[in-house]
């Protein structure tokens, strides 16, 4: 959800019945850990283009451990990563995703016609992809990305997150758009 306002130090985000799908349930009690990426866009609206000012991006992980059986929640933006986990039921770890989370992205122009653009995209993953995944919230794949590491990880990360397709993984992309705005 989007407000239509942006207030000077950024707009809130939140996001709700993500986790709702009965197959995202299912792969996650299978041991299937489910990915939310977010990316909210700012557009300065114009006259035959518009064009985007300024963006930002984080995660949410979402975790079950049958062992414990309980989720874990991990969210990684604005700098910071945060942990909650010992989560004992899905709502529980629903109510961590579906909190408020505010984003400091404002628009730069006075009097000039803005919009803001969410794009979520939610998928399980294998769990190959998690620790992938993991390594990247602790900040160690960069070495990867530059090419200080083997630059087969990549075409592997990709083959397994294709495989985790075929065996049951799950995608589903998600966009919204607020109506128009004087920054």
């Amino acid at each position: 959800m989007l407000g239509a306002n942006s207030p000077p130090s950024g707009v809130h985000v939140r996001a709700s019945r993500l986790l709702r799908d009965a197959k995202t349930r299912e792969l996650l009690l299978s041991g299937f850990p489910a990915a939310m990426r977010f990316r909210l866009e700012l557009w300065r609206a114009g006259g035959l283009f518009d064009e985007m000012e300024s963006a930002a991006a984080w995660e949410i992980l979402v975790r079950y451990d049958p062992y414990t059986q309980q989720y874990s929640v991990f969210r990684r933006g604005n700098r910071t990563t945060e942990d909650i986990s010992g989560l004992p039921t899905l709502q529980a770890a629903e109510e961590e995703i579906e909190k408020t989370y505010r984003v400091p992205l404002s628009p730069a122009r006075a009097g000039q016609r803005y919009y803001y653009n969410l794009v979520v995209d939610v998928e399980t993953l294998s769990v190959s992809d998690l620790n992938e995944l993991e390594r990247w919230l602790r900040g160690d794949l960069q070495p990867a990305v530059r090419g200080r590491r083997d630059p087969f990880t990549a075409l592997r990360r990709g083959i397994g997150t294709l495989l985790s397709r075929v065996l049951g993984g799950d995608k589903r992309h998600y966009e919204t758009r607020t109506g128009t705005f004087t920054g």
